[in-house]
């Protein structure tokens, strides 16, 4: 899926991965050495997020029901994020997208065409 924010349609992610298990939740991005430009992590549903074991730092957006940015910033590793009750996903990106989003913001969410 490709991420992009609602207030002009600017992508944040090309390419999104959506990690809806609890397993796949759980697992996230641990044993990566990095996260590429321009692909994203989407938890779903998820209201929390931690670094325990990261090795790189990431831009975090909790959003909720609707999609509208709750919260954002930078986690470096070993950190843990906010517990936000009303979030519910979460979008993991590289750090270097910190700021592309701010509180307000919604973010929409376009499946990619198939081959």
């Amino acid at each position: 899926m490709r991420i992009v924010t609602c207030k002009g349609g600017h992508p944040l992610a090309e390419h999104g991965v959506l990690a809806r298990t609890g397993r796949e939740r759980r697992r996230g991005l641990l044993g990566t050495r990095n996260l590429p430009q321009g692909q994203a992590l989407v938890l779903d549903p998820a209201n929390n997020v931690h670094m325990l074991g990261m090795k790189y730092p990431l831009y975090i957006v909790y959003l909720d029901q609707a999609n509208r940015v709750l919260w954002q910033g930078v986690l470096p590793p070993w950190r843990l994020g906010p517990f936000i009750r009303k979030a519910r996903r979460v979008i993991e990106m590289p750090a270097s997208r910190a700021g592309a989003v701010e509180v307000g913001d919604v973010i929409q969410f376009v499946e990619e065409a198939g081959p």
